[in-house]
């Protein structure tokens, strides 16, 4: 296939194509944040048919948080998404969890989670689901591939490598009310900086300028 240039949605995907590609990356529209009690200490999301997010709600739900269980037997766990499989449907109403699929008002729900965590071990671009919580200023847990290709919001994040560390990180961030408000306000105000919808058609105007 013959191209002047192509558009990829992170850094890491330039190597992919040969010629000229350029980095625009996607963006959210941005809501006020308003004053919803955080009433979900965990959070995860996504299209859950889709294998990625099917892997990493199993890998949350049977191996990371059992271990945050085991030490906050009160802790509380949003899994949302269309398409819930019936390995996370048997879960509602178990062990702190709550089930909703699909999602009405998905930017609603998540302004009552607290730490967003994101398991996700495949996948390629960038996870919208990570800018999602940033909007909606969750302090965000996951894998390196959960972070990968969303910037500054990646040192912002508390990054794991197997379900131990990122069932660590979460407990510390539930048990530190300050650390998480602080950390869910500063990946808000990068989200509002570099991945607003504004900013991200900017982004493209500017390529197609240029082109």
């Amino acid at each position: 296939v013959r191209h002047d240039t192509v558009v990829v949605v992170a850094e890491s995907e330039v190597t992919g194509f040969a010629g000229r590609a350029v980095v625009a990356g996607l963006g959210v529209e941005l809501k006020p944040i308003g004053e919803t009690a955080r009433g979900f200490d965990v959070g995860f999301w996504g299209r859950l048919p889709y294998f990625a997010n099917r892997d990493a709600a199993r890998v949350l739900l049977d191996e990371v948080w059992p271990l945050v269980r085991r030490q906050m037997p009160e802790a509380t766990l949003l899994v949302g998404g269309v398409g819930a499989p019936a390995f996370v449907r048997r879960r509602h109403g178990r062990d702190g969890v709550t089930v909703v699929s699909p999602m009405d008002d998905r930017a609603a729900l998540l302004r009552r989670v607290r730490v967003a965590l994101f398991p996700i071990r495949f996948g390629s671009g960038q996870p919208t689901k990570v800018l999602e919580a940033g909007e909606a200023g969750c302090a965000i847990v996951a894998t390196p591939a959960g972070v990968r290709g969303v910037g500054e919001l990646a040192f912002n994040a508390l990054v794991g490598r197997d379900p131990a560390e990122l069932a660590a990180h979460a407990v510390a961030m539930l048990r530190d009310p300050d650390r998480t408000v602080a950390r869910g306000r500063a990946a808000r105000a990068i989200v509002e900086r570099d991945y607003s919808l504004d900013a991200a058609l900017a982004r493209l105007a500017a390529i197609a300028l240029d082109a």
